[in-house]
Order: structure tokens, then C-alpha cells, then sequence
């Protein structure tokens, strides 16, 4: 959105905040702005400072709501999640959220000219304060692999474990790494798809990516594949980590200390006899010297710090810290952690001395009293919200006219572009000023530009007699994917229907054998499992709030007629595989019958309708 930039950058507020900027009369204050409207300002004054953004919510629904708009307005933010650090050893846990971070924190460092440049980062301030992986060790583990460098497989893997990454038989997910021969496919945090990496003797042959679900290779041949961190928290030298553990241990006094103890010198040993540990996380002050948060990837010269509803970050820092607090106590006595392992995050006066150092921009919908820092340029914008538009050209019509009435520039982001252009001509059958533009960089009044595209609110700037008439959004949050289940499967709606014994399908890993419902503490927290015994006594254990991902088995009964699959084979896959194959023919058969027919009968068949695209 160009338009945005060029046409408020004229106002006075933007001025005086920029002049604000560039004589660092920071931090300062703006009233008076809706969440559309922060996107707006914030977009515009990075723009016109040619800096990056920083901008610090108190609430997760807000952060990606505020990313969504600046994404539709033309930057490239990405979303810094809050994650759950693991302090008791245990090997089933989920690094989602740490890869996402991870991703983030890796294209924080890559320079402007990258096409994978990140401008701004959206995050909620705990997750902000969180303690994480320092950029001096992320940019020295971080590698460019091309082909035909000089690099054999076990320098690559040495490299992938020193990262943090775990061997597989078959790549599943993110930070996974699996050798065979001269093939080694490994999942970066940055990737949309795992790396083949090909080897001629010591030398890379090729690289490209692959569908981990067929295992084969895509088309696209890879210039450049980079290997980057995989886990926050990276033990280099796990005998030199044991002897500070030993050490600590040794330091610990009071009635806490006998079960500290006994928990440090048990994860010690493991340590130095080469065993991994699952709870890495609550070393991270041993491991690194110095505590890292997200602020520290950011230059304060570079850098507009923003934070969205400052009283909001206050309280949700507050009740973080009082959270905490109470957690502790239990960790404290069971002895999973103890004195000197137990801060894992910033405080309020961090918070404070950011926002000093980075010179904040505080954005509000309301003024109130006062600050926590000193406030150096304050202002008070006048600027409305509009509703979301439903669709009726009518009441668009009505709402343009008003607009055009007071010689408004207007705006209609109509969605698709396809949408946008049905929605030009409406207007123009009405015999409104209205034109289709796709990126225009000036409107002028009186005129009406219909753009693809789609905020979560309109905007109306009274002073610059702007008005942005905004479809509701394309797709805020993804739909979630429907599971295809085996012809020989049937779905379960109660584990009252399930019996041991009985055959089962996964949908991810294939038949099993149901053995019942397991109590399994993770984490502290007990929940039941379902659990699933596979070909080689392989385990599987289920969630009972995952039984949407569990069928019963109602193919063939005869016990030797009926094959378990293993767990991390490829069995089930190429099934899988062979029957969407077998499917997709079916339907261009039924498809050319169903034409053969139709022609047949003298009626034309449509050769372009979405259900046959769907099959191909």
C-alpha cells in the first residue's frame, strides 16, 4: 500500500514524530490510534526512518492481528511466539514454538538486501523477555552449503548434531536429520520442505528439496541450502557442562538442596556418559554467560521500538512474573530446580531499561495519566474506525458517496483480485469515480482506486481526507486440515468402542494394536494415552485428545492376513501414496466417461470447473 505511506507521511502528527526520531525526543506517545491505525503509523514511520520495527504487545491474538496488517500493507513481519521451556528430562516434547523462534531469529540477521529480510518482528512482551540462543553463537553455527563444495557427509552431520539436530530413519518435521549412503536429508527451521543433500565421494553433487511424505525429490534444484541452530539451547561440551552442573550442585544449601541434588548429579551422569538430556532448557545460564533475550538481535540506532497499549504489557509482565512465582515453588521442592536455575526470563526493569535505550513509541487507543518512562513528545491524533464491509455494493455505494461528498480519496480493499475487479465495475456501473489499481502510489480526491487486499478494520483520516473501506480477511487463521482416512478404517467416537487387542489405523503411522490406556506424567502434568503397539515392538502412544487420529481397523479379520507397519517406515507412506494415485485415475476416468456422455447427449462439457482441477 504506497498510497499509505506517501499520504500520511504529509500530516502533522507523522511529522512531528519523525522529527521526534531523527532528533531522538524519545520515547513518545500517540492517543487516539485503533489497531488498524497502529499498523498504519507504524508502517509509515519505518518507511520514512528507513528502520526496522520492534513492536511489543500484551496479548498473542493481538500481535498476529497486527502482523496480518502490516503483512497487508506491505512489510514483512513475522510473529515471535511465546514458548514453554522443558526442565525435566524427558524425551517427548514438542519444539514448535522453538523452531518458529529460531526462524525468526535467523532471518533477523540476514542483511537488507536478502530476499528473506525480515523488517519487523511482532511479539507479546514475555515472549520478548524470554532468555534465547545468543546471535553471536546462531550466526557462528549457521552455514551456506553450495554444490560442488568440498564437504563429506560425516562433516555435515557433525555439524547438524553440533546444531541441535536429532537422527531419524525418516524425516518428519523440523530439526531432524537422516544419512543413508551418499544421501543425507536433514529439515532446517527456516525450510518449507527438508534438504536432499547428494554427495559425489566429498564433494555436494546436488541439492533440492523432498517431500518427506513420498520421499521424493521435488523439481527445484537448490543454489544454496543454509544449515542453521535447531535448538536454543546447544550443549557443546556436555563433559564441561557436567562439571559446572557438579559444581553447582555441590554449592547448594538448605532443605531444598538433598532433592536438587539428586536431580543434578543423575542428569550430570548423563551428560558425561554421552547420553542426551530433554531438559537442556534449565542449563541455559550455565551454558551461556551472559542472558539473551530478543532485544539484544536488534540495533537501538536501527530500530523503532513499538509497544501497543503500554498499561496491557505492564500487567501482562505482572502476571508472567506472578505465574512464575508460583510455579517455582513446586519445581523448587521436587528438586527440578533450584538456586541459580531458576530465572529464565527479563523483568519489569528490563522492560524499563529497553524502553529507555531503544527510545519507545507508545501506541494507545485512549490517553491516560502518565507513563512508566519519561514521555518527551506527546500526541493526540483524531482518526475512526470503520466496520469490516459485508459485501452489499449498496451499502458500499453509501458509504463512497458520503466519502466523495467531502472530496475523500477512497479506498475499497476488496479482497482477491479477481474481487476487486468484479467490485471496479459495480462502481463504475453506479457511476462512481472508480478505477481497479493494484499498487497505486498516489490517489486523488474525489477518485475512488479499488485494490486487492484486506485489513481487519477501514480506516478514516480525517485530517488528509483518506478512507479505507476494508472486505473482511482473506484467511486470519488457517483452516484445520481434514484427516483422509484408510478404506479400511472406521473413525472412533469413544474409547468405549476399543477394546486390547483390537486392530487400529493411525493416520500417520499405519495398523497397530490397540493395548489400552496409559497414565504417563509429562511435564508434571498426568493425562491418559492411548497406546499402539506396532511391527518390531514399536510404541506409539496417542493422546486420548488426538483420537480424531485414531480409526478402527474393519479390513480383513484373519490375524495373518492383516500386516502392522512399523513405526518410522515407509510402508505406510508409498500405500498411502499408491492409493491417491489410484483415486486421481478414477477420477479421469469418470471425469472422460462423464464428457463422453454429455457431448454424446449434444451438451458442452465445461472443461475448466474447480472439482476437475481439484482431481488433477
Amino acid at each position: 500500500m504506497k498510497f499509505l505511506t506517501g499520504i500520511l507521511s504529509g500530516t502533522a502528527e507523522i511529522r512531528e514524530l519523525s522529527a521526534a526520531v531523527s532528533t531522538g525526543k524519545l520515547p513518545a506517545a500517540v492517543t487516539g490510534l485503533s489497531a488498524v491505525h497502529k499498523a498504519a503509523y507504524i508502517r509509515t514511520l519505518t518507511a520514512s526512518s528507513h528502520r526496522r520495527a520492534l513492536v511489543l504487545t500484551g496479548d498473542e491474538r493481538e500481535a498476529q492481528r497486527l502482523s496480518d496488517d502490516l503483512s497487508a500493507m506491505g512489510m514483512h513481519p513475522l510473529v515471535y511466539p511465546l514458548r514453554d521451556f522443558n526442565f525435566r528430562d524427558t524425551a517427548g516434547t514438542s519444539h514448535e514454538y522453538e523452531l518458529q523462534r529460531l526462524q525468526v531469529l535467523s532471518r533477523l540477521l540476514l542483511p537488507e538486501d536478502d530476499p528473506e529480510f525480515c523488517d519487523c518482528v511482532v511479539a507479546c512482551i514475555d515472549a520478548a523477555l524470554q532468555y534465547v540462543l545468543p546471535p553471536d553463537i546462531l550466526q557462528a553455527r549457521t552455514r551456506v552449503f553450495h554444490p560442488a563444495d568440498q564437504a563429506s557427509p560425516e562433516e555435515i552431520i557433525q555439524l547438524l548434531v553440533s546444531c541441535g539436530y536429532e537422527r531419524a530413519d525418516q524425516i518428519e518435521g523440523p530439526g531432524q536429520f537422516s544419512h543413508r549412503g551418499g544421501i543425507l536429508d536433514f529439515f532446517t527451521p527456516s525450510a518449507s520442505l527438508p534438504v536432499r543433500m547428494e554427495f559425489w565421494g566429498d564433494e555436494i553433487d546436488t541439492l533440492s528439496f523432498f517431500d518427506p511424505e513420498t520421499q521424493r525429490r521435488t523439481d527445484d534444484i537448490l543454489e544454496q541450502v543454509v544449515i542453521a541452530p535447531s535448538r536454543e539451547v546447544i550443549i557443546d561440551k556436555p563433559s564441561l557442562l557436567a562439571k559446572k552442573i557438579r559444581k553447582h550442585a555441590d554449592s547448594l544449601r538448605g532443605k531444598t538442596a538433598p532433592a536438587a541434588k539428586t536431580v543434578l548429579h543423575a542428569e550430570a551422569d548423563k551428560l558425561e556418559n554421552g547420553v542426551h538430556i530433554g531438559c537442556a532448557d534449565k542449563y541455559i545460564s550455565l551454558v551461556y554467560e551472559n542472558p539473551v533475550t530478543l532485544f539484544d538481535y536488534f540495533d537501538p540506532a536501527s530500530t523503532l521500538l513499538f509497544v501497543s497499549e503500554p498499561a496491557r504489557v505492564k500487567d501482562r509482565v505482572r502476571s508472567t512474573l506472578w505465574q512464575w512465582g508460583e510455579d517455582i515453588k513446586e519445581y523448587l521442592m521436587e528438586g527440578v530446580l533450584c538456586r541459580g536455575l531458576d530465572t529464565f526470563s527479563g523483568d519489569w526493569g528490563m522492560v524499563l531499561g529497553r524502553y529507555e535505550e531503544f527510545g519507545a513509541i507508545f501506541l494507545d487507543v485512549f490517553a491516560h495519566g502518565g507513563y512508566d518512562s519519561p514521555i518527551r513528545t506527546l500526541l493526540n491524533v483524531t482518526v475512526r474506525q470503520l466496520s469490516v464491509w459485508g459485501g452489499s455494493t449498496e451499502l458500499l455505494i453509501e458509504d463512497l458517496q458520503a466519502m466523495l461528498h467531502n472530496r475523500y480519496r477512497c479506498v475499497v480493499l476488496a479482497g482477491s483480485e479477481r474481487s476487486a475487479r468484479t467490485v471496479a465495475a459495480d462502481l463504475q456501473a453506479a457511476k462512481l469515480p472508480a478505477a481497479f489499481m493494484e499498487d497505486p502510489e498516489t490517489i486523488s480526491p474525489g477518485t475512488i482506486a479499488v485494490l486487492p487486499g484486506s485489513l481487519s478494520a477501514g480506516m478514516e483520516f480525517p485530517e488528509t481526507g483518506l478512507g479505507v473501506i476494508s472486505h473482511g480477511k482473506l484467511a486470519s487463521a488457517p483452516k484445520p486440515r481434514r484427516q483422509h482416512r484408510n478404506k479400511n478404517a472406521q473413525e472412533i467416537y469413544s474409547l468405549a468402542e476399543l477394546s486390547p487387542g483390537d486392530y487400529v489405523v493411525h493416520v500417520s503411522h499405519g495398523i497397530g494394536i490397540f493395548e489400552g490406556i496409559h497414565k504417563i506424567d509429562m511435564h508434571g502434568v498426568v493425562k491418559d494415552y492411548i497406546k499402539v503397539k506396532y511391527a518390531k515392538n514399536d510404541v506409539l502412544y496417542v493422546p486420548v485428545t488426538q483420537l480424531d487420529m485414531v480409526s478402527k481397523y474393519i479390513g480383513p479379520r484373519e490375524d495373518s492376513s492383516v500386516k502392522l507397519h512399523r513405526l518410522g517406515g515407509t510402508e505406510w507412506q508409498k500405500a498411502k501414496t499408491r492409493v491417491r494415485a489410484a483415486v486421481r485415475d478414477m477420477a479421469k476416468e469418470l471425469i472422460q466417461l462423464y464428457a463422453q456422455r454429455m457431448k454424446a447427449k449434444g451438451h458442452a462439457f465445461p472443461e475448466d470447473t474447480q472439482w476437475q482441477r481439484d482431481f488433477e
